[in-house]
């Protein structure tokens, strides 16, 4: 089970884009909290941007959501720590 400790969003006018970002500390093993990510993220559409076919779980997706590419990034684990972060052009959101 993952606990949320801290989380965060910004919209940056200057670069256009928004981010909303979470660590959780999770417990299990690393490589489980990986692949529940990776499942999670492709059973809503998001497609594998890098680690597909390598033998690794992918720790980056892409979808298309409201005109523009969104960006799921999966990072970790550091000090028990997990990062997941969304990032997307907010050219409309802003």
């Amino acid at each position: 089970m993952a606990r949320r400790e801290e989380r965060y969003q910004e919209c940056d006018g200057d670069d256009r884009f928004v981010v909303v970002a979470a660590q959780y500390r999770y417990d299990g093993p690393s490589g489980a909290a990986l692949r529940h990510y990776g499942e999670a993220a492709r059973a809503d559409g998001w497609r594998p941007r890098d680690g597909a076919g390598s033998g690794t779980a992918p720790s980056c997706f892409a979808k298309s959501s409201g005109g523009t590419t969104a960006y799921l990034q999966v990072e970790g684990p550091e000090h028990g720590l997990f990062h997941v972060s969304l990032v997307a052009d907010a050219a409309q959101w802003c």
